[in-house]
């Protein structure tokens, strides 16, 4: 590539700029020679963001910084469009394969560390604005044709696109196709000339008008709209709790809380003598003692309606686990399942893993337990329950699932983020040739994973690592499409502590406080394990 000039910096942006101010053009539109080369479209593309990262801004005029910053942005914008045309492409032809991925999200995700959430959102980002090809390798246009010709221009955003989408998305089913291609054009002339909450607002008075008294919409528009989501934990280990509910849903939740989420009912802040639990309804009003204490805990009851909304919603849950509802208490699906060390317990201190992936203080453990009636497993060095069967017998026990519960915690596939009770007990090698059901020859993957398993080309390879920094891990390689396996992988994902381990360990060390297997703080609570073993029943492997 030449550049024809001194202000070279300053050239480079021009290059992709769409809408400068006038009165500078001149100046800052000279001739680049780019190659034709797409790989060499994107080394130019590096090198000029590295150029600009030690452009001196100050010698610049106010004029040519804005004209700049508008270049810079029109550019952003335009890339939304190319990086959707190129991971569509990367997924027709499978290309992330070759890096040892099975699935374009997964590569996302974690091949450019852009997480779960992120990849998602250009998957679908893609599926709108990218040209695809059909089954017969026919080209077909974008869902999104209006959108995707002011995403090129950079014109209008990745969060203006997907406001777009959702509008759309949202327009009844009974409306023929050419409104709705109307409503699509409208909706990406005025995103160049508004925010994409502006937008957002003008999508929903679109939908008013085009459905205004809801006629338009319906069962089939409501329930793919359905859903229920449990946000990650936040670091104080709070969650949010997001869903769009059906009507006939909402009429029973709302229900269960007008009994549930009664003043008085439920209340955590009650001493357990004190606390009435389950349903309004159950109270007798003929009982005068029951009366009366449901009179006491309402005048004592602070809590604002949420709370007790979510109180109510601890309160069934309970009562679900506590009855039987899970099915077979003897099955990780249907055990309310932690591992703790021994020294956090002692200590009454850190976090317990729930076999469902979530965290939960460890001093919480005894108030779950005077609730729920889990079967808490404390791991040390050695188990009182057989963890070795050879060929005797091919299904993992409920003692060998929570081995590999403590020590694997997830699906140890690089690939997934699969929370454990969600597993399945994988052989290594495969039960077919040969393998055995003992805990250092299992690991916990996901049912899909397990049956991709093999010598075929996009199956995986799985062994399990006995010495060096990875020992006690499963590694995985894919296979590719001539045979050979790829590149090794391991899943670190379920086991955080040990990617932080090398920076505690310095920074404990630089302040004198030794190793970072320093002992734990003092006992908090002497009779810990007593409690522990009476209330919990649990049992140390």
């Amino acid at each position: 590539m030449t550049v024809t000039d001194t202000d070279t910096d300053t050239d480079a942006v021009v290059g992709i700029a769409r809408n400068v101010d006038a009165a500078t053009t001149d100046r800052l539109s000279c001739p680049v020679v780019l190659p034709d080369s797409p790989g060499e479209l994107v080394a130019v593309l590096r090198a000029t963001m590295e150029r600009l990262g030690e452009a001196l801004w100050a010698a610049e005029t106010e004029d040519a910084l804005l004209a700049a910053h508008r270049g810079l942005e029109a550019a952003r914008c335009a890339a939304v469009g190319v990086d959707a045309q190129l991971f569509t492409e990367i997924n027709d032809r499978c290309a992330y394969t070759r890096e040892g991925f099975t699935h374009p999200i997964g590569w996302l995700a974690k091949g450019l560390r852009l997480g779960r959430g992120e990849a998602r959102k250009r998957c679908r980002r893609a599926a709108k604005i990218a040209s695809l090809t059909s089954m017969t390798g026919q080209t077909l246009p974008p869902t999104l044709p209006a959108t995707t010709a002011a995403v090129a221009e950079g014109a209008i955003s990745a969060a203006h696109v997907d406001e777009i989408a959702e509008v759309i998305a949202h327009i009844p089913h009974a409306l023929p196709a050419d409104v709705v291609a109307t409503a699509e054009t409208d909706l990406a002339a005025m995103a160049t000339t508004l925010t994409p909450w502006e937008l957002r607002k003008a999508g929903i008075a679109l939908l008013s008008y085009l459905d205004p008294d809801g006629s338009l919409t319906d069962d089939r528009d409501r329930a793919g709209h359905r859903r229920l989501s449990l946000a990650p934990q936040d670091r104080q280990l709070m969650s949010k709790l997001t869903g769009q509910l059906t009507p006939a849903l909402r009429a029973k939740f709302e229900l269960v809380l007008a009994n549930y989420a009664a003043p008085g009912m439920n209340n955590p802040a009650d001493s357990v003598e004190e606390r009435i639990g389950g349903s309004v309804t159950d109270i007798d009003p003929d009982d005068e003692a029951a009366a009366e204490r449901l009179t006491q805990a309402r005048r004592r009851d602070r809590r604002s309606p949420t709370q007790r909304n979510h109180d109510a919603l601890e309160a069934m849950c309970d009562y679900l686990t506590g009855h039987g509802g899970l099915g077979s208490p003897r099955r990780i699906p249907g055990q309310f399942i932690l591992t703790a060390t021994l020294a956090d317990l002692k200590a009454g201190c850190g976090q317990a893993l729930t076999s469902t992936g979530t965290l939960i203080p460890v001093g919480a453990l005894v108030e779950i337990a005077a609730r729920l009636d889990p079967n808490l497993i404390v791991f040390r060095d050695h188990t009182r329950e057989i963890l070795y069967h050879g060929r005797a017998k091919r299904s993992a026990t409920f003692a060998q699932r929570c081995a590999l519960f403590a020590r694997d915690r997830g699906d140890t596939n690089p690939d997934s983020d699969t929370a454990f009770i969600h597993t399945q007990a994988h052989h290594l090698p495969d039960w077919a040739k040969g393998g055995t059901t003992d805990i250092d020859k299992l690991t916990a993957t996901s049912g899909p994973n397990n049956r991709n398993v093999g010598d075929k080309p996009y199956q995986w390879e799985t062994t399990y690592q006995t010495h060096g920094p990875n020992a006690g891990k499963v590694q995985w390689r894919l296979r590719c499409r001539t045979g050979p396996t790829g590149t090794p992988r391991i899943n670190t994902s379920c086991h955080p502590d040990d990617l932080a381990r090398a920076t505690i360990r310095r920074i404990r060390t630089s302040r004198g406080k030794g190793t970072a297997h320093a002992d734990p703080p003092h006992d908090l609570n002497p009779n810990v394990e007593t409690r522990l073993t009476t209330r919990l029943g649990y049992t140390e492997l």
